[in-house]
Order: C-alpha cells, then structure tokens, then sequence
C-alpha cells in the first residue's frame, strides 16, 4: 500500500512552481537569441511546462491538456525574429503609447489612470520588491539597466522563492529522519511567508491583469501563449498563498 507523504508532496510542488515560474521569466525576457524559438518550435519549453505542472499538480486536467493543445499551435513556425518584433511592440514601444507596460509601478500607475508619465526606477513598489528580494538574499544584477520590478525579474524571484521553500523542505526530512535530528520548522515557514507576502503584495497585485492585456494586444499569438501560461502559474501561486497564510506549508 502506498504512504501517504506530505513533506515529499510539497516539496514536488515546490520544485515545479519554481520550475514553472523560470520557463515564464525566460518568455518574459526579451529574446536575445534564437534559443527561446528553437524550444518553442522543438516542443521543448511545452514539454518542459507539462513536466512542471506534473510537479506542482499531479496528474494534468482536461484543462491543461487543453491549453498545452492551444499553446502549441500558437507556438508553430515561431521564429526569433517574429519573437523580438512582437517583444518591441507590446514592451518596448518608445514613450507612455507603450501597448503593455512590462513593469509594475508603469504598469498600476496606467490602472490607476494617474496623470503624467511613470517613473520606471527607485518608486515605491520598486524599492520595496528590491527590498524583499534583498531579505531573502537576492541581489539582481540588471537592477542597474532593468527596473527591478519587471515581469521577467519578479518571475525569477518567484523561481528562487519556490525553490528555497524546496531546499527547506528536503533539509526538515532529512532532519527528520536522521538518528537524534528534530525538524527545524522555521525553514520551510519562513520561505513560505516570504512566497505568500511577495504574491499579495506584488505578483498577484498585477501579473493576472497584466496576463489578460497581453493576450488581448498580442498579435502573434506567441505571447498570447505565454499569457495563457501565466495565468494557469498564477491560479496555482494564489492557491499557495491562500495556503501558506493559513500556516500551511
């Protein structure tokens, strides 16, 4: 008979919502070279995607299939070119025509409707996420040439977040399970604060209305893809916040 094991449950949740958090900083960062198509038009970042929601969920919904189904037509014939061409337009149109600012305090002063242009470094919201990745000991090295608040960083963060929630889970078990070893229960705790403040506070202020503008501007039908992607990370991420601010986790 199989052992329910809830330590080893979450800690394969945890290594795929990292996982699916870095495939979507890859998508959001501009692309620099022909890696990101080749993994589009190869199946790859699809069949990685599958394999981290098999992490995080178990056995894929009808639903997932579904949109992995929708997402590789959307992805056919992707080509590095078509990617940065569509990158430019929706991100980095000159000036405040911009189709979907990429960065959070440009993004929530547009939602806001607040006059005037957005200021893209050392805003608040920007100070404070550089503040939280700081305390969880992150130093991001485009913090001098990208706000540190944009899409594809916060994304990463995630990643690292989701990650160390992991690293703690495996040293609780195997502290656990060694000869006179106790648990030590602020590892994991800690790191999932750290996820649940960050996703209410930052990601999940912005990231789903971000996800919708981009599948509603996009015009390739990549980045709608991408959207489609986020939005499914993002369900799973509120569930995780949910859980972690009722102590679980």
């Amino acid at each position: 008979m199989k052992v329910w094991d809830p330590v080893g449950e979450a800690l394969r949740r945890a290594v795929g919502m990292s996982d699916m958090a870095a495939l979507l900083a890859a998508a959001f960062r501009f692309p620099e070279d022909g890696r990101l198509a080749d993994a589009l038009v190869d199946g790859s970042f699809l069949a990685d995607w599958e394999a981290s929601l098999g992490d995080a969920r178990g056995a894929a919904a009808v639903e997932d299939e579904r949109l992995i189904g929708r997402c590789r037509e959307l992805f056919e014939g992707a080509d590095r070119e078509a990617l940065r061409r569509e990158y430019s337009y929706l991100f980095l149109t000159p000036g405040v025509d911009v189709p979907v600012w990429p960065y959070e305090s440009c993004f929530l002063h547009r939602a806001s409707v607040a006059s005037g242009a957005p200021s893209l470094f050392r805003t608040r919201c920007a100070l404070d996420v550089e503040r939280q990745m700081a305390e969880a000991g992150v130093a991001s090295a485009s913090a001098r040439t990208e706000p540190v608040d944009s899409v594809f960083l916060e994304f990463e963060f995630l990643a690292f977040l989701h990650a160390r929630h992991g690293e703690a889970l495996r040293r609780e078990e195997g502290s656990t399970n060694a000869e006179g070893g106790a648990p030590d229960d602020a590892g994991p705790a800690l790191w999932a604060q750290r996820i649940a403040l960050f996703s209410r506070e930052h990601a999940l202020a912005w990231l789903p209305r971000f996800m919708d503008e981009v599948r509603e501007r996009d015009r390739l039908g990549a980045y709608q893809a991408f959207a489609s992607l986020g939005v499914r990370y993002l369900g799973e991420l509120e569930a995780d916040a949910c859980m972690f601010e009722a102590g679980k986790g």
